[in-house]
């Protein structure tokens, strides 16, 4: 394994690029793997610094790994601004005491995302001037020497430390000169974010991190250098490349960050907003800075050559324009998601069936202040593959009825539609018809489905025979399923999920299974009232050396015990609980 060819240890780690263990491990192979297993590690090393950062247990030792990750950044940083100043050894009393790093660690840095790198320094700090770390002499030797080289002075112990105590501006100098280090070493970054930690509930729980977004903290003070990267020397090589951002803290100066950015980078590919934030959050969205959004978003899409990708969460759509800028996408963009976002006039996105060329299309949550038809189509989308609705309210969701012709949707693999707050039989019933007569290739179908759909259900379950996942849930009355067990045929189910009262005989399971002969892997069962040893046995008749895993979740009927040992011999994973302990 130690000597395979580059291009195959190149594969093997792009498929480990995400398993933060086994790169770890690799770095004690040797020299080749460790290089890159470092590679793949130092592709977003603030995220890697801060894994925890979102973690209860986050504390005074993660603190020191992210100041010891960011020191060596910075290390590398100075080394390699040195290299190219001297082209010579290092000779100054300074950089001598500065150590020389196995890797150009800069040159794998591919993803950025500026609340960590901004985070990462601050904490880096705040560990360089600990009492652990101020207790070694060596290590207070190197913190002077990178602050001297860093702000091109003579800094002592006692200045350094006097400063960081009192004077914010010291802190901001710092962060300033690592981020114009960072544009004009990094060849080229793949991605940049501006990720809100502050908005996780859960950094609430470290104290630590939590008092860094406090207003009087350091950490607010510095926002606006890294939020200034784009106008920093060596940013239009850096950022031009760029392919991904992902803009999750939007504040005036992010909103800057995105006219800058939409000047240089002119090849992003995907787009994520999210307008959930500290001063753009909820009914807090005012006109005016609503309006200042959606021109930077409007400046942003527009200078896109190709993309593909846009997702927008928890916002309000109260006009056409963005659907308009997405439009002069529409021969490259393939996905597109809305989550949380209110849209005044259904009118406002119905140009979405312009975009024919998606293939993956979300819409979770929101309102829509109207209760006129529902302007899309899926059957509009000749290649679309991926369809999702989720808990819109009002439900009233119907598709106009010249819509539903004899076109095909072939390409269309999974369907969801959940409205598990606001269901309503007429919108079910009418997208349910329109599934069943145009998409025939189905292989992923989840659907909240109760009073009166079971016609609806068997119609789609029998025009999609390729079906290989079935998610169904029934949370209000108990609906009898026998007739569409005993019809239904499907030779390449492989998962199952039964949720609700749902009434089904042993005999009706035992007709599926027989004609069918599926190859199923998972059943799940929830809440079930019908359920009991009869319908078990089926199973484990029908099924043997199949069925992997039976779970059953708050079961009104109690299975007998030996049954259950049995089933336990025979089942890999099984998990069985009654009602009355859940």
């Amino acid at each position: 394994m130690a000597c395979l060819p580059s291009d195959c240890l190149s594969n093997i780690f792009s498929f480990l690029q995400e398993d933060k263990v086994a790169l770890r491990a690799s770095i004690l192979v040797n020299r080749q793997w460790c290089e890159y297993a470092i590679k793949h590690l130092w592709k977003e090393p603030f995220r890697l610094a801060l894994a925890l950062k979102e973690n209860i247990d986050y504390g005074v030792r993660d603190r020191a790994k992210t100041g010891m990750l960011i020191e060596m950044l910075i290390i590398s940083l100075i080394n390699n601004e040195n290299k190219t100043k001297n082209n010579i050894p290092q000779t100054s009393r300074k950089l001598a005491l500065i150590p020389i790093p196995i890797f150009n660690y800069v040159a794998f840095i591919r993803r950025i995302d500026l609340q960590d790198l901004g985070l990462a320094i601050i904490e880096w700090c705040e560990y360089i001037f600990s009492k652990e770390y101020s207790r070694q002499t060596d290590s207070i030797k190197i913190r002077n020497a990178i602050f001297g080289t860093l702000l091109q002075r003579r800094v002592t112990r006692y200045t350094s430390t006097k400063s960081y105590k009192k004077d914010n501006i010291f802190i901001k100098e710092i962060t300033s000169r690592i981020c114009k280090l960072l544009m004009m070493q990094i060849s080229r970054l793949d991605s940049i974010s501006i990720e809100s930690a502050s908005f996780s509930p859960r950094v609430k729980h470290s104290e630590i991190l939590e008092a860094h977004f406090e207003e009087s903290s350091q950490f607010s003070d510095i926002t606006n250098d890294y939020m200034e990267i784009v106008s920093y020397p060596g940013a239009e090589n850096c950022l031009s490349q760029v392919v991904e951002l992902s803009l999750k803290d939007i504040c005036p100066k992010a909103i800057q960050f995105i006219r800058d950015l939409s000047l240089i980078a002119k090849n992003l590919t995907r787009i994520v907003f999210d307008a959930k934030s500290r001063i753009f959050s909820g009914e807090r969205i005012f006109s005016g800075e609503s309006s200042l959004v959606m021109a930077a978003l409007h400046t942003l899409i527009e200078a896109q050559n190709a993309l593909r990708e846009f997702e927008l969460y928890n916002f309000n759509i109260n006009g056409p324009n963005l659907i308009n800028d997405l439009k002069q996408q529409k021969d490259t963009l393939n996905r597109l998601v809305f989550k949380n976002v209110n849209i005044t006039k259904l009118e406002y996105i119905s140009e979405i069936e312009s975009l024919i060329n998606l293939e993956e299309l979300e819409i979770l949550g929101g309102n829509l202040e109207s209760k006129e038809f529902w302007p899309i189509s899926i059957i509009k989308f000749p290649k679309l593959k991926f369809y999702q609705v989720n808990n819109i309210n009002p439900s009233s969701i119907k598709m106009k009825t010249n819509l539903i012709d004899q076109t095909i949707c072939s390409t269309l693999r999974s369907f969801i539609y959940n409205q598990r707050k606001r269901y309503c039989l007429q919108s079910t019933t009418t997208i349910l018809e329109a599934v069943s007569q145009h998409c025939i290739n189905l292989r992923y179908f989840e659907c909240d489905a109760e009073i009166g759909s079971t016609d609806q259900l068997m119609s789609v379950l029998t025009s999609s025979p390729f079906l290989e996942t079935i998610i169904i849930r029934n949370k209000r009355i108990p609906l009898n399923i026998n007739e569409l067990l005993e019809k239904v045929k499907l030779i390449r189910l492989r998962y199952l999920e039964l949720e609700g009262p749902w009434k089904f005989s042993s005999k009706s399971l035992d007709i599926f299974l027989r004609r069918s002969k599926p190859p199923l892997y998972t059943f799940v069962l929830i809440n079930s009232k019908c359920f009991e040893d009869e319908h078990l046995e089926v199973l484990l008749q029908r099924l043997s050396g199949t069925l992997y895993k039976i779970d059953l979740k708050g079961m009104y009927k109690r299975l007998s015990l030996d049954l259950r040992k049995r089933t336990r011999l025979v089942v890999d994973d099984f998990y069985y609980k009654t009602m009355d302990v859940v």
